[in-house]
């Protein structure tokens, strides 16, 4: 090696050792902003959860509404198991949110029925990129379009579904928002447990009074 050499090499091992640091450096931030964006995410549902939950209709919507802000996907729905033991159970649509507004929606589903119905007996989450036409449309400035991906999450609670979270956006949904949506899906499906004993012993009390 001559002496330019040897500043040659020393000069592309600085170069790569700062472009190693750089990337290092970014790839912290973008974790360290993942990591916050769940943090105050969780800390937003609890919240939300801990402070509107004497009204199961109530709370679906705050959540769903919620959701669906914090993800800026484009529209969902909370679905509720519902039937008594000797009924047929089925999912019914207690909240649903698209753009700014309240959508009134009449919806039930079996259980095995189509994706909803499917996450439900396969308790696992359902994350599609490409969605069949008919499915969903996502009614918006540009006409109705077909959402981009779509994320349907079990309200698993030790084992025992209660219902489903159906979020559909134009964008594509990462890996640490399927994962946040996980999160909040089982803290939702804890509080609902309560709010139901709630309302029943409410009603029973009621009824008692009588």
């Amino acid at each position: 090696y001559s002496e330019n050499d040897k500043l040659g090499v020393s000069l592309e091992k600085m170069k790569n050792s700062l472009l190693n640091a750089r990337d290092d450096e970014e790839k912290r931030k973008k974790e360290d902003n993942i990591r916050n964006w769940t943090t105050d995410g969780i800390a937003k549902f609890n919240d939300i959860l801990r402070t509107d939950n004497d009204n199961i209709e109530k709370l679906s919507y705050t959540l769903i509404k919620n959701l669906i802000d914090y993800l800026s996907a484009n529209q969902g729905g909370i679905f509720l198991i519902e039937g008594e033991e000797n009924q047929e159970k089925h999912l019914n649509l207690i909240a649903s949110h698209a753009y700014d507004r309240r959508k009134y929606l009449k919806k039930e589903i079996k259980l095995g029925e189509g994706l909803a119905g499917t996450c439900v007996l396969e308790k696992q989450t359902i994350f599609l990129k490409d969605i069949p036409d008919d499915y969903v449309e996502i009614t918006s400035g540009l006409g109705k379009s077909n959402p981009r991906s779509l994320l349907i999450v079990p309200l698993n609670l030790d084992d025992e579904i209660l219902g489903i979270i159906e979020i559909a956006s134009f964008n594509i949904f990462k890996q640490h928002e399927i994962e946040f949506v996980e999160d909040v899906a089982t803290s939702i499906a804890s509080t609902l447990v309560t709010v139901k004993l709630n309302v029943q012993t409410a009603q029973l009390l009621k009824e008692s009074n009588k």
